[in-house]
């Protein structure tokens, strides 16, 4: 758990890292976007991010993401995530783009349901809490989108991620999960 705890910090230490940063190069961007997390598509959640942009070239631009979000795996758990990301964004002269990012999180889970129970070392039934775990979310993202303004200074996106992560300790190994995202993304400077 100690471990847990510290990819918590690290985590939220990146976020920060990446919301000072903004202030270090007038070519950086930030961008803020909010969209649907589908945990195996079919699982309805919510994700916002806030991403810092570099370009590297007229086409590819460097991308340092943080991410919050939240989904609810009926009659199983619901699941509340932290995680940053760093990746690559190509722009293609139709003004469609592919990305693709790594990323590293935690993953809260509260188990769903009327309660959860357990039988102690007496053998006794009892309820118990219905937080389930702190795990760490490692994580690949891969996207397309496209930009729906025409100015290159101004940019309003809509993009398409299938993103897989991981959910570990999950019973002594890793537990992968599928999720699709489908958002927009907002150039604020």
């Amino acid at each position: 758990i100690v471990m847990m705890k510290n990819v918590s910090w690290l985590c939220t230490f990146g976020l920060l890292l990446l919301l000072s940063a903004t202030n270090l190069s007038a070519q950086k961007t930030l961008n803020l976007g909010l969209g649907y997390f589908g945990e195996t598509a079919t699982h309805p959640g919510l994700v916002a991010h806030l991403e810092l942009e570099k370009p590297q070239s007229k086409k590819v631009s460097t991308i340092f993401r943080g991410d919050i979000g939240a989904y609810v795996h009926a009659r199983n758990h619901t699941g509340v995530f932290m995680d940053v990301h760093t990746g690559l964004r190509r722009y293609h002269a139709s003004r469609v783009f592919t990305e693709q990012y790594l990323g590293l999180g935690t993953l809260l889970s509260f188990y769903n349901g009327d309660g959860v129970f357990q039988r102690d070392e007496n053998g006794n039934i009892r309820r118990a809490s219905a937080f389930a775990n702190l795990d760490i979310m490692p994580s690949v993202t891969l996207g397309v989108g496209y930009n729906l303004s025409k100015n290159s200074d101004s940019a309003n996106l809509i993009y398409f991620r299938p993103k897989v992560f991981w959910q570990l300790p999950f019973n002594n190994l890793a537990l992968p999960h599928l999720a699709l995202q489908v958002g927009f993304i907002h150039r604020i400077n």
